[in-house]
């Protein structure tokens, strides 16, 4: 069975964090990807409320995944105060997934913004990845480097220059729509990264008209099974997560039908 869950990314503005234990619990979801919405959820007296509130509800906690633009792709400027608040702020994160007992840290990393982006030679960049790396692991926390089309890594072949010139151990969360976004087949990054993914973000996506589509399984007809198969071939032990954009229903319960639907795809 591999193990399948919903990222709180999902209630984007239609649900407060701190909500979602107990509607989990309710509707049988045994694990969460927290999603921290704003510097006010890095709290330390906030997240130990919705430690507590989540240890009462019996969830498993994945990941923890703050809103990178607030400060991540400040974690590898040259300019050194601003550096030294993202730490600031990376720290308070990581603590909350230490107190959440999560497996591991979602990186969104560096934007891209083409004829824009300045600073972004891997070589430089790549002892900063070890010093994340390192942080994340003195909290009990694996850092994990998202696919994202406009971030640092779009494509495997980047993954790969980066875990070529790091010295630390680096994962990676999988986001099937990010891939397709960037016109690359997911199985791609199954197959450079293999078991160094540690979860995978998942919605439905409809592929056979000009552009993709993206939706709630099972409306789109995306071949989840062929992206497992190849995952546990590659020795993939991790969680995939239901992860929609909340424009994709209008009522909570479309959610939870998709993340039934998504987990009978997987493990039928």
């Amino acid at each position: 069975m591999v193990a399948t869950g919903i990222s709180t990314a999902s209630f984007f503005d239609t649900l407060m964090l701190e909500d979602a234990p107990a509607l989990f619990r309710q509707w049988g979801v045994r694990n969460a990807e927290y999603y921290l919405n704003s510097y006010c959820e890095y709290d330390p007296a906030f997240v130990d409320r919705l430690a507590r509130e989540t240890e009462d509800a019996g969830i498993r906690v994945v990941g923890v995944h703050p809103m990178s633009l607030q400060y991540e792709p400040l974690l590898f400027t040259p300019h050194p105060r601003q550096r030294a608040d993202a730490m600031k702020a990376y720290e308070l994160v990581l603590r909350a997934g230490e107190r959440l007992q999560a497996d591991h840290y979602v990186m969104h990393g560096p934007v891209v913004l083409n004829g824009v982006a300045k600073n972004l030679q891997l070589t430089r960049l790549a002892p900063i990845f070890d010093t994340l790396s390192d942080m994340a692991e003195d909290h009990g926390l694996h850092l994990t480097l998202e696919n994202v089309s406009y971030s640092i890594m779009p494509t495997p072949e980047v993954g790969l220059e980066i875990r070529s010139l790091i010295k630390r151990p680096l994962y990676h969360t999988l986001d099937i729509k990010q891939s397709i976004r960037a016109g690359i087949d997911p199985v791609q990054f199954v197959e450079a990264f293999g078991e160094h993914i540690l979860a995978v973000h998942a919605c439905d996506c409809d592929l056979t008209g000009d552009r993709p589509r993206y939706c709630l399984p099972p409306h789109g007809g995306y071949d989840f099974k062929r992206l497992i198969d190849t995952l546990l071939k590659k020795g993939f032990s991790g969680t995939v997560l239901l992860e929609a954009y909340s424009d994709m229903f209008r009522d909570k319960t479309e959610l939870k039908d998709a993340y039934f639907a998504l987990d009978h795809i997987i493990n039928s």
